[in-house]
């Protein structure tokens, strides 16, 4: 049976002018035995560091290593003990860099100083929902970032309950998201007229990538994942995705599918191409360094301008991947060949997230609203023999097309 250690946190001290960390080691002697040692660690100097407050997160970090490889998760631990000796080195291991940065944000912006003296085993919903409403009160946050936070906290109760500190159903899942917190902003998808003057306006080499962006509908990672082996003028295969240094695959088996290139696209990535000397090896959007581009920096720097002076607003990368979801639907695609362009993993995804209504399209499904009620009105006004038969039989042929028109003008 393997003894479980306890987490260390350290005994911090100041010590001739710098800050250093005392703790205990368990190493093997020569002759196999085990025995506790007290060792000190110099973490840095006073003068980078003057206060507790700002040395405190070094010795998170070096803390951490200490344990790592030693500590046996176990119920006695304080949330805060697992978070940072268990879960947060097991997510850095496991899931995507991007992802364990947000998710060690969350907890040290808002979890750990409310929620992490709670022992593991005596964490109950009670105390989540306190902790929301707490956050809530404080930050004003939207209802989807407080879900955000739940799902984070939920994740860590998950793998708990993996590593054997935690039994019994999860406590968080049951936890309520303040009815006063804010509800979402909506989210803006620029329709084809749009996509259309912001291309007109860019020099090639951001233009190539919001025509990528608003006509293949990939994300802003993969865009900085390409490289020109995966162009061909008849497809984009999709097979990485890049943040910061990192390059990972794309997050799900669907968004490893290969995208449609249409004419419009293809002749906008052969003139970028032919500028750049025809390469065929290599990132495919760089300044010129052969380095991944920085797609915010762009942004910020040329597209959001450009988009501005024509007087449209800029709603990030993901205007662009809703447009082409909102564009296709508006031109009669079904949900399910969206979902397939957009390669979710799941069609409810794109159906609430990312199909938009543009408001010509719901002026126009409320026109022929009228033109139909207009239409049945005559029909019940003259009220011949037979009327209400073929009153019923309008509606019965009209079915199919009059959801469709109701669907497009409340989406």
């Amino acid at each position: 049976m393997t003894k479980s250690v306890r987490y260390q946190k350290g005994q911090l001290y100041p010590e001739h002018s710098a800050w250093f960390v005392r703790y205990r080691e368990r190493p093997r002697q020569q002759e196999g035995s085990i025995k506790n040692e007290r060792r000190s660690k110099r973490l840095g100097s006073m003068q980078d560091y003057p206060t507790k407050s700002e040395i405190e997160p070094v010795r998170i970090a070096f803390m951490q290593k200490v344990n790592s490889g030693q500590v046996t998760a176990d119920e006695c631990m304080t949330l805060l003990e697992f978070v940072e000796a268990v879960y947060l080195p097991w997510a850095q291991t496991e899931l995507r860099a991007s992802t364990h940065k947000g998710y060690r944000e969350i907890w040290e912006n808002h979890m750990s100083g409310r929620v992490g003296q709670i022992r593991v085993r005596e964490f109950r919903t009670v105390h989540a929902s306190r902790m929301l409403r707490a956050i809530a009160g404080e930050h004003n946050l939207r209802k989807s970032s407080l879900q955000h936070i739940k799902s984070v906290l939920s994740g860590i109760f998950t793998h708990a309950k993996n590593e054997g500190a935690f039994d019994g159903a999860n406590p968080v899942q049951g936890a309520l998201i303040p009815n006063s917190a804010r509800e979402s902003g909506e989210t803006y998808a620029y329709n084809l007229a749009q996509i259309l003057r912001i291309l007109n306006v860019l020099p090639l080499l951001p233009q190539a990538v919001v025509a990528t962006a608003s006509l293949a509908g990939l994300r802003e990672g993969e865009l900085r994942g390409l490289e020109w082996p995966d162009y061909t003028v008849e497809q984009l295969s999709v097979n990485r995705s890049a943040w910061r240094e990192f390059v990972n695959k794309p997050k799900t088996r669907a968004s490893r599918q290969p995208v449609p290139v249409i004419p419009k696209l293809a002749t906008i990535l052969d003139a970028y191409r032919a500028s750049m000397h025809h390469p065929s090896t290599g990132v495919m959007f760089h300044h010129g360094n052969g380095e991944r581009m920085d797609m915010d920096k762009l942004a910020q720097r040329v597209i959001r301008p450009a988009v501005q002076a024509i007087g449209l607003q800029w709603y990030g990368w993901h205007g662009f991947r809703r447009g082409i979801a909102s564009n296709l639907y508006a031109l009669g695609a079904n949900e399910k060949t969206v979902q397939r362009i957009l390669r979710h993993a799941h069609p409810h995804v794109t159906k609430k997230r990312y199909i938009k209504a543009f408001d010509a399209a719901v002026i126009e499904a409320m026109g022929r609203l009228q033109a139909t009620v207009e239409v049945l009105e005559s029909v019940s006004s003259n009220r011949p023999a037979g009327a209400d038969k073929a009153h019923a039989k309008l509606l019965i042929e009209n079915r199919g097309e009059m959801a469709e028109w109701l669907k497009a003008a409340v989406c």
